[in-house]
């Protein structure tokens, strides 16, 4: 039995060999499978009388877009189980989720080239083959709906379009959808990254924060009585959790109480030694929201451009003006840290960090 079981093994380690040779020796084409790749752009128009030569360009732009988009689906799921984990006590996965973070930023700024590609066809040449589209829009676009919900974006801030979202989809793709709803998302876990800050596990930080402000205000130059009492308001509704609180309820804010404290904290104390890493993730979040709003503006510039303010979307859609409505804040997720600056205290007024504890 030990003979032949030995012979098995060896029979099982020579078929491995042989099937990472087959692996290894297949080339570019075979690796990358360009085949399948390279025959998967058909024009619609070209089974008819008239070829319209631009929807070739339209479908190679729009297929680029989901490869992209499969990739930054591919680096959200990396940093949200990266921020599962206890970041604050391991640098080098901090690196990693700034790494991601920063490739996410850097495709969406490719992504906001295509439109300039896209921007090479005129509107009569879309016009040649736009009834081919029917029912298909970018609105039907799963992982577009998936990145948006990973990000943060919630169901009830969502602009109606057409028809429910959910109703886009059917079996496993409406399971992707529904999923990536029900699962913790950027924002959920950079809230929690941010609560579990080691330095707020104490109030004393943000006491003296708290003191550093009433001093700012009391020492205010402000001539204006309103544009102070504005500043004062708007103070409160950092330091009082129910102020706050209202704010979250009218959905002017996202973050927790402790989660927007905790990015104060970090903004503060942004030279300080151990906090310049999780700062950068914190300008990292900015940049994608900031990215991700330019590209909703481009591509409801390039739509209104080619289609008009009046001509209804393919895919039953409204067009043009369903895209002007995602403009909003309402579809900024890290819309609390782009606010941040009127929330901080000048420098001077902010006393040292006494202990690190990061």
């Amino acid at each position: 039995m030990s003979y032949m079981n030995g012979i098995d093994r060896i029979n099982d380690q020579q078929k491995k060999r042989c099937k990472q040779i087959n692996i290894l020796s297949k080339g570019y084409a075979d690796y990358l499978q360009l085949d399948k790749l390279l025959s998967s752009q058909t024009m619609l128009s070209s089974q008819n009388d008239r070829v319209s030569y631009d929807e070739h360009l339209f479908i190679i732009t729009h297929q680029a877009y989901e490869l992209w988009f499969k990739q930054i689906l591919f680096e959200m799921d990396i940093v949200c189980k990266l921020l599962v984990a206890n970041l604050w006590n391991n640098e080098t996965e901090m690196c990693n989720a700034l790494k991601r973070l920063g490739r996410i930023s850097s495709i969406f700024k490719l992504l906001l080239e295509h439109f300039s590609i896209l921007e090479t066809m005129s509107s009569s040449d879309f016009a040649e083959f736009r009834g081919y589209l029917k029912h298909a829009s970018g609105f039907q676009s799963l992982q577009f709906r998936m990145i948006e919900n990973k990000f943060g974006l919630k169901k009830e801030n969502r602009v109606d379009c057409c028809k429910s979202y959910t109703d886009c989809f059917n079996g496993k793709k409406s399971e992707e959808f529904e999923r990536t709803l029900t699962e913790p998302n950027l924002l959920t876990l950079v809230c929690r990254w941010l609560e579990s800050m080691p330095v707020l596990q104490d109030n004393t930080i943000w006491d003296q924060y708290r003191r550093a402000a009433d001093l700012w205000l009391e020492e205010s130059t402000e001539t204006d009585i309103s544009c102070l009492e504005k500043r004062r308001d708007l103070m409160d509704s950092l330091f009082k959790c129910d102020q706050h609180k209202r704010l979250v309820d009218q959905g002017n804010r996202k973050f927790t109480h402790q989660a927007l404290k905790g990015a104060i904290i970090l903004r503060t104390y942004r030279h300080e030694k151990g906090y310049a890493l999780a700062n950068r993730i914190l300008d990292s979040l900015v940049d994608i929201d900031t990215m991700l709003s330019k590209w909703r503006f481009c591509h409801f510039v390039m739509v209104h451009k080619m289609i008009g303010s009046h001509n209804s979307g393919t895919g039953g859609t409204i067009g043009s003006e369903y895209l002007r409505s995602t403009l909003s804040d309402s579809y900024r997720t890290f819309i609390d840290l782009i606010n941040l600056p009127a929330l901080m205290v000048p420098a001077t007024y902010v006393p040292p960090l006494i202990s690190q504890i990061l």
